[in-house]
């Protein structure tokens, strides 16, 4: 019974910054300590996490922003090849169920901090010199 009540009391973590989903399930409030957002690098306090990402128009666009802006300064010596960051761009495409020059770089985001498989963000920046041309050259396009 106590653990039936306790999944009940469960809700998703997302950063107050970034607005991406931290955890799946926790019990609020959440974080118990301070931590750093895995997404933006963001401190966040204990207990100030959301329970579910803002509905703010412009809030995907401000995390995206952060994303491109630490991707640009982590430099130009990317690990991943361009072939490889391409059919991962597909492949998250695919997984959100969105063509590649559709797919938004804050879900590209969230899925490679779980998905070790694919490049990080600042590959695609040291690649491609931007998220635009990346997703278009993903879709077979010219950037």
């Amino acid at each position: 019974m106590a653990l039936e009540a306790k999944q009940e009391g469960q809700v998703g973590a997302y950063c107050p910054h970034c607005h991406l989903r931290i955890e799946a399930r926790v019990v609020a409030p959440w974080p118990p300590v301070p931590m750093r957002c895995p997404h933006c690098q963001l401190l966040i306090g204990a207990g100030r996490s959301r329970a579910e990402p803002s509905r703010e128009p412009g809030a995907k666009g401000t995390a995206a922003g952060v994303f491109s802006r630490a991707a640009k300064r982590h430099g130009r010596e990317g690990g991943a090849s361009d072939e490889t960051i391409l059919a991962a761009i597909r492949a998250a495409a695919g997984e959100v169920d969105q063509r590649p020059e559709r797919l938004l770089m804050v879900d590209y985001q969230q899925l490679s901090v779980s998905d070790p498989q694919l490049p990080p963000l600042h590959d695609v920046f040291a690649a491609f010199g931007s998220w635009k041309r990346a997703r278009a050259q993903a879709a077979g396009r010219d950037g």
